[in-house]
């Protein structure tokens, strides 16, 4: 017996097979390369690529064990920024406390590696995935200015500098898995 089978919903629905989805954020259909769609799926590309980090992270080091849950908790409030910004507020949202938790584990963070250095993104298989996860979401952070620039109150301010956070927390996890690894980092010479 299949899925479908038994009486459970089909994963595909049609209804976007003419390039428009319903965005409740604005209450109608809406063309699939509409800004808030791009900011959705660069929110979805950036999960997947923490997601990757995440798998590749070794798991026999227990220093890592703590970057481990920390990726796990950033992937969960990735779903709510998604909810915040499609337009279910309602929902759990990321609130101040969200970026001031960032903030205390890039503080960590920084007592054991140097952040203020320009480094080639390298090392570990894991940290240079991170260092794609962290372009991912510069440009996640761009695309959502982008969208407030058009609409205007749409998304909570907060939303911007927990994704500026972020990007700034996965930059000194990278260097910092590629630290307990012993991985050297290849500091840019200019």
């Amino acid at each position: 017996m299949t899925w479908c089978d038994r009486g459970l919903p089909k994963i595909y629905t049609r209804s976007g097979d003419k390039g428009y989805t319903t965005l409740p954020l604005f209450k109608t259909r809406v063309p699939k390369d509409h800004l808030a769609l791009e900011v959705m799926g660069t929110l979805d590309e950036l999960n997947s690529y923490i997601g990757l980090a995440r798998s590749l992270l070794p798991r026999d080091r227990e220093e890592l064990a703590r970057i481990d849950d920390d990726l796990r908790e950033i992937q969960s409030k990735l779903f709510r920024v998604g909810s915040m910004i499609i337009g279910f507020a309602d929902r759990a949202r990321i609130t101040r406390e969200d970026v001031e938790w960032l903030e205390k584990r890039i503080d960590e963070i920084s007592g054991e590696v140097k952040l203020f250095v320009f480094v080639l993104p390298t090392g570990h298989r894991a940290a240079s995935a991170l260092h794609v996860a962290r372009t991912i979401c510069r440009r996640l952070e761009r695309r959502i200015v982008s969208l407030t620039r058009l609409f205007p109150g749409v998304i909570d301010e907060v939303v911007l500098e927990y994704i500026n956070r972020l990007s700034d927390y996965l930059y000194a996890v990278a260097l910092y898995v590629n630290h307990v690894l012993g991985v050297g980092e290849e500091e840019l010479k200019w």
